[in-house]
């Protein structure tokens, strides 16, 4: 756990040096031995907010700080600075997360607000149980629905959730179970839902080698709980059990197709080596 906590400490400080350019979370992720898709989740739970929320948040504290300390530049030269593509944009953003203009808040230099940095403790803490198991699973493919999650996104995967039962795609599919499989690519995340083929099945979404998996059962899908176990696995489970996740395989979890009941039964599945 201390090594997770280092790492992220030093994911923080990372942001930071490059608050102002184009944020390579990938790259992030790689520097933590995670998946993108792990790497979001595990972010959520430690630092409190989505990534790119709290990179949105610094951003906007920032600019704030820099227009409060020098009259003479320009909000265009500032929105440019913090990314935005127009100054319309950030003054808009700005308004929404300070309550005021820009250009009030250069001209009257009132309180503001700063979205810090997060602080961490390091602490001592009963050592609990976690249950899980290791199953090993032959190649298999997932066919169904697949589409990008822009790391943009506050919830990763959402909206591809959102257009599999919105497009109908739940209902060309024979199973009882959904397999989804949370890949990177391109730098962002690749999320593909279906059902669980043979590995040689044509027209597949994703293909899933030979693997040994850890899985954890879970009976909420609610975020804060989703994220928390994350960061419990790779944080605590992967290390205490002397286990190391296999970079080249996609983070997988295992659905019932139906999900309408309270507490439903779930499965994450972490290919390790």
């Amino acid at each position: 756990m201390y090594n997770g906590m280092q790492k992220m400490e030093y994911i923080i400080e990372e942001i930071e040096k490059n608050i102002t350019c184009e944020i390579d979370y990938a790259h992030l992720a790689e520097e933590t031995a995670l998946s993108v898709y792990e790497f979001r989740r595990i972010f959520a739970f430690v630092v409190g907010c989505p990534l790119s929320e709290y990179v949105r948040k610094r951003r906007l504290s920032l600019a704030a700080c820099e227009l409060v300390r020098n009259k003479s530049i320009t909000i265009g030269t500032i929105s440019e600075k913090y990314g935005y593509s127009t100054t319309a944009a950030f003054s808009k953003a700005f308004s929404d997360f300070h309550g005021i203009s820009p250009t009030v808040c250069q001209k009257t230099s009132p309180e503001i607000a700063i979205f810090p940095r997060p602080k961490f403790k390091w602490e001592i803490g009963e050592a609990k149980e976690q249950s899980f198991r290791i199953i090993s699973e032959e190649a298999f493919s997932i066919k169904g629905y697949s589409a990008f999650s822009d790391l943009t996104d506050t919830c990763c995967c959402e909206k591809v959730w959102n257009d599999f039962y919105e497009l109908g795609m739940d209902s060309g599919l024979s199973g009882d179970t959904l397999f989804v499989s949370y890949r990177n690519c391109r730098g962002n995340v690749k999320c593909c839902i279906g059902e669980a083929m043979p590995a040689t099945a044509t027209a597949a979404d994703d293909r899933v080698p030979e693997s040994k998996w850890l899985c954890v059962k879970m009976n909420t899908t609610d975020d804060d709980a989703v994220n928390q176990k994350y960061n419990t696995i790779m944080c605590e489970i992967l290390p205490s059990a002397r286990l190391t996740r296999r970079s080249d395989l996609p983070t997988v979890e295992v659905f019932p197709r139906d999900m309408s009941s309270d507490g439903f039964a779930w499965e994450i599945r972490i290919p390790i080596e």
